[in-house]
């Protein structure tokens, strides 16, 4: 498939042909690769620290974003004054995404045991809590998981260039290089109010993704979590997707074209297993509705598209004085 990051590669002239971009672009990577840390500008208008030293940092501060697809997904589904959850926060660039978008009347859990990466977060959230159109924020520095209780983070030398490599396990592992902490061990069903509903919940938790939902189960089994974003990287159809169907879920993998995000129904999310990333998914108790948030043409997380996102709804919402969920019901009962 040709996707957004191919396209650019064959769109783009040699760089003899563009002296003045590869000047400016050798003066940022020199600037990154001199400093530990960099404040980068994100597309949605909030600051984010990052060390350009380290995968993450290094992707956002050379693009700007980071993993597209997620992104986009995130930005379309997320609704004002939902509740969202990142499992997996890592220093909180897609808690950015839908703390922006739940707006100021929403809320954001963050889940991050890493004490490290969890520093870096509540430094970047400590800033976006000052700018009025984000919500209240929540952070935890804590795993998720089916249990509660404590698990072993395990952490190796690939951390050093890429903190979101950490990972939850119990078994006993060897290696030189291997480092094992004691992190806290939580689940959804007893930190989410039972009587309460969850938006999107966002999940990269390094191969946790079962056991996080298991461990909301209680919010599952009623569809009380509306969309499901996540990681997965075993083949599909995966133990993670087989049980989201089994609740009633339609499962779509998430693609990166040219003009935005493509869903894959029931079916394995593109990826380069040499290179990755690692595919993503999309699970919806209302798929309808995902379908329709996503279909528009051009990326609404960032350049011109952003422009776009919600004028109908935002401007008939400010005129009546209706909730987005009630304008989606006329919507369909109109069309």
């Amino acid at each position: 498939m040709l996707t957004l990051r191919s396209l650019l590669r064959i769109a783009t002239p040699p760089y003899i042909f563009q002296p003045l971009q590869v000047v400016k672009r050798l003066k940022l990577e020199y600037l990154w690769r001199s400093r530990r840390e960099a404040c980068i500008a994100l597309p949605w208008g909030l600051p984010i620290k990052i060390d350009p030293h380290e995968a993450v940092g290094y992707n956002i501060a050379s693009q700007g974003l980071y993993e597209l697809g997620v992104t986009e997904t995130l930005w379309r589904l997320t609704e004002l004054g939902d509740l969202a959850i990142d499992a997996g926060a890592n220093i909180g660039y897609m808690a950015s995404v839908l703390g922006v978008r739940v707006g100021p009347k929403g809320r954001v859990i963050c889940f991050e045991p890493n004490p490290q990466v969890f520093e870096s977060l509540r430094e970047n959230v400590e800033k976006w809590k000052k700018d009025g159109r984000c919500g209240t924020f929540d952070l935890q520095q804590a795993a998720l998981g089916k249990e509660t209780g404590t698990a072993r983070l395990h952490m190796n030398d690939w951390f050093l260039t890429n903190r979101g490599t950490s990972w939850i396990s119990d078994h006993v592992e060897d290696g030189k290089d291997l480092r094992v902490i004691e992190v806290p061990l939580r689940n959804l069903d007893r930190i989410v109010d039972k009587g309460g509903t969850i938006g999107v919940l966002k999940i990269d938790v390094q191969g946790q993704e079962l056991n996080v939902l298991q461990g909301t189960a209680g919010f599952l089994e009623r569809h009380a979590v509306r969309d499901i974003v996540f990681e997965e990287e075993s083949p599909y159809p995966a133990p993670a997707h087989e049980y989201l169907k089994s609740l009633g879920y339609a499962v779509f993998g998430i693609a990166e074209t040219f003009s935005g995000v493509q869903l894959v129904p029931n079916g394995q999310a593109p990826y380069n297993p040499e290179i990755g990333p690692i595919p993503n998914y999309l699970a919806t108790a209302n798929p309808k509705r995902a379908i329709q948030r996503l279909k528009p043409a051009m990326w609404r997380s960032f350049g011109p598209g952003k422009l776009l996102t919600g004028r109908k709804d935002k401007l008939i919402v400010r005129a009546t004085g209706e909730s987005f969920s009630d304008v989606e019901k006329r919507d369909d009962q109109t069309t």
